[in-house]
C-alpha cells in the first residue's frame, strides 16, 4: 500500500499520514509508524480480517494527520465493497489481483484528498494457505548514488531588468532547502549564458 498527492492538514507544511483499516467493528491503526511531512507515503503494510459472505461490511481505508498537540485529523478515506468483489466472477478468475488506485475523500468536500493505491484479495478459508502465492512488499533496499548535473549554456533567455538586460544563472535541487546554483552572468544582452558548470548532489 502507498498514497500520493495527500492534502495538506498543517498550515505550514505536508502532512504526517498513517493509515487505519476498518472492517465492521474490527480496525488496525498505523499511527505509531506515521510519515513525517510526507504528501506520498510508501506504506508497505498488509492488514488481515476475517469475514463471512454474504453479509461483510465494506472495508474502510483511512489517511490520518498525526498531530500530537491537537489532536489527529482525517485526510481522505475510501470504501472498499469486497462483496462485490467476491460475487465477482471476473474478479475470482484474476491470479493477480489488480492494484486499485483509490481516490480518498472527506466529508466536507467533494475534491479529492489524494489517492490510495492498494489491492485487495479474499482467500476462502477452506483453501490451504501454503498454497496461496505471496508477495514481498517489504521496502527495497536503499542506495546511493552522487548525482552530478552538467550545466553548458543557455539561449533566448527572457530579459528580466528595465535596461533590457538579464542576471542569469542556473539552480538545481531535489529539496529546495539544499538548492545549488552556478555563477551569475551578471547584464546579459542576448540570453546567450555560457556556463560549462557541473552540479553534484
Amino acid at each position: 500500500m502507498s498514497a500520493y498527492g495527500l492534502a495538506q492538514r498543517d498550515n505550514d507544511s505536508d502532512s504526517d499520514p498513517f493509515t487505519i483499516v476498518r472492517i465492521g467493528p474490527k480496525s488496525y491503526s498505523d499511527r505509531e509508524n506515521y510519515k513525517d511531512n510526507e504528501s506520498c507515503p510508501d506504506i508497505y503494510k498488509q492488514f488481515d480480517f476475517e469475514a463471512i459472505f454474504p453479509g461483510c461490511p465494506e472495508c474502510i481505508v483511512e489517511l490520518w494527520d498525526y498531530d500530537m498537540l491537537f489532536g489527529d485529523e482525517l485526510i481522505g478515506a475510501t470504501k472498499v465493497d469486497l462483496e462485490d468483489r467476491y460475487f465477482s466472477a471476473d474478479w475470482k478468475s484474476l491470479k493477480d489481483k489488480p492494484i486499485e488506485h483509490r481516490q480518498l475523500y472527506h466529508p466536507s468536500t467533494r475534491i479529492s484528498q489524494g489517492t490510495v493505491k492498494m489491492w485487495a484479495e479474499i482467500i476462502p478459508t477452506n483453501v490451504d494457505i501454503r498454497l496461496i502465492p505471496t508477495y514481498d512488499i517489504s521496502p527495497k533496499p536503499t542506495d546511493e548514488y552522487e548525482v552530478r548535473i552538467a550545466v553548458f549554456d543557455t539561449k533566448e533567455l527572457k530579459m528580466m531588468d528595465a535596461e533590457g538586460t538579464t542576471d542569469g544563472f542556473i539552480k538545481c535541487f531535489f529539496d529546495s532547502n539544499n538548492a545549488k546554483e552556478t555563477d551569475t552572468h551578471f547584464r546579459n544582452q542576448n540570453g546567450a549564458c555560457s556556463f560549462n558548470y557541473r552540479l553534484i548532489f
